[in-house]
């Protein structure tokens, strides 16, 4: 018999799966998760920040990597959507390329690539920050290849790792997903596929000019990185062209604007797409969120992980066997930006030790999109000394584009990094700043004999 306090439970059970006699022990099972999620989602409403953390994660040491796209690789499979599929309950990963796994470094790349990215992000200002930390961390170790002196210590500094040990567990972490490689034709951004597709591109453009044999070999060979020379005058094109097709439209255009002095760009593309393992039941309801207000939010009991602290409540959220997607709820009272990286860190272990069970989730949906200039966002990393890519090279340009889309189907992300170089200019011990009244004299050396002379006390002056 079903008790008057169950019956809201009974109707949502007949309501996915139509059953005149629904059995106590599934309503008990079903109270159990209620009241676990009740109070995730109550959490979720009357908290004081702006914005969840999410943050698409993998397992064990693989999570804030993505996979290459390059000429070697053989695509998947055109992607298929959730729809297609009768059972996703148990979708098995592709297998990939195990290098990551047995890399030694791969760990400590994967960490300090989270830790550069949420740097990013705590020094954003605007209500909600997205970033991709693999794009980043992938973009600098490309030019550390280049990078010389103070430069290359300040990136290895930076990423914790050096030389061939740096090369190695980043070209590790680029190749570990190769079984999700798709191309963006394949790809339906409104339909998430089941299986889910990734697609990383990156190449090298050079602007009028020629880069350094070693470093054009060096990336080829790491990072499978392709050399494309173009002239300034379509150079921009050239570069918007490349962004709208490997983000498939997500982002339009380049972060990079072409002057007279960029004489290099390196692009690095990253393109997700998946369906939640266990669909939301519900999209578009509304959630008081805190100061912003009603939002349109997803509901439905999933499959997932669940572990929590003092500092925070999180919820791992699979797409496959192996890709998954963590939401960190900060304690009340406390905004995301609060969280350390060490947080984030803690609060991965945790899921990573936590049992899969059936979890009550509300949370909104989200359609985020940034660009960071990641010089002002990263003033300790020093990228002046750059002359392995030009002679005296140095950074004119390094920005991120990142595109972030969650709904009731699943997950659309896309990142786009770019750093260009410019030559820079001849440096002296010896200055001269003319900042006060001076004499200005036109001569001939050899007679001395003066054809003007002036005393100047205001320049501006006629």
């Amino acid at each position: 018999m079903i008790h008057e306090d169950d019956r809201d439970v009974a109707e949502a059970l007949r309501a996915v799966a139509p059953d005149p006699a629904v059995p106590d022990g599934l309503l008990a099972g079903a109270r159990r998760k209620r009241a676990r999620t009740r109070a995730l989602a109550g959490t979720v409403g009357g908290l004081g920040v702006a914005a969840l953390a999410v943050g698409i994660a993998l397992p064990a040491i693989l999570r804030p990597t993505m996979v290459a796209d390059n000429a070697a690789q053989e695509p998947a499979p055109a992607a298929t959507t959730a729809s297609e599929l009768q059972d996703t309950s148990s979708l098995a990963a592709p297998a990939t390329d195990p290098s990551a796994a047995t890399n030694p470094s791969a760990e400590a790349a994967a960490l300090a690539a989270q830790r550069l990215g949420w740097d990013v992000v705590l020094r954003g200002e605007d209500a909600n920050r997205v970033v991709s930390p693999s794009s980043l961390s992938l973009s600098l170790a490309m030019l550390a290849e280049g990078a010389r002196g103070d430069s290359l210590a300040s990136i290895d500094e930076t990423l914790g790792l050096a030389g061939e040990e740096r090369a190695a567990a980043f070209s590790a972490l680029r190749g570990s997903l190769s079984g999700y490689a798709t191309a963006p034709g394949d790809i339906d951004l409104e339909e998430p596929p089941a299986q889910p597709a990734i697609h990383l591109a990156n190449r090298l453009v050079t602007i009028d000019t020629d880069a350094l044999p070693e470093f054009v070999s060096r990336l080829e060979s790491v990072y499978d990185v392709p050399l494309v020379a173009a002239d300034r005058g379509s150079a921009q094109g050239v570069l918007d062209a490349w962004v709208n097709e490997h983000t498939a439209g997500l982002i339009e255009k380049s972060g990079i604007e072409v002057t007279p002095d960029t004489k290099v760009v390196i692009q690095d593309s990253l393109l997700f797409a998946a369906a939640w393992q266990t669909p939301f039941e519900f999209d578009d309801l509304p959630l008081d969120f805190d100061d912003a207000g009603t939002v349109e939010a997803v509901q439905g009991i999933v499959t997932a992980r669940y572990a929590e602290s003092e500092r925070w409540t999180a919820v791992r959220l699979p797409y496959d066997a192996r890709l998954s997607a963590d939401v960190i709820l900060p304690a009340e009272g406390m905004a995301p930006t609060e969280l350390s990286a060490d947080d984030l860190v803690a609060a991965d272990r945790a899921l990573d030790a936590a049992p899969e069970e059936e979890i009550d989730v509300t949370m909104p949906e989200l359609d985020l999109a940034a660009k960071s200039d990641l010089i002002e966002a990263l003033p300790t990393v020093d990228l002046t000394d750059l002359s392995g890519i030009i002679p005296d090279g140095t950074i004119e340009q390094w920005v991120q584009q990142s595109v972030l889309q969650v709904s009731a189907k699943g997950t659309v992300g896309a990142a786009v990094t770019e750093a260009a170089v410019e030559q820079a200019l001849a440096q002296s011990d010896r200055r001269v700043v003319v900042d006060r009244g001076y004499v200005f004299r036109v001569a001939d050396t050899e007679t001395d004999w003066p054809l003007f002379l002036a005393s100047v006390t205001d320049p501006a002056a006629n």
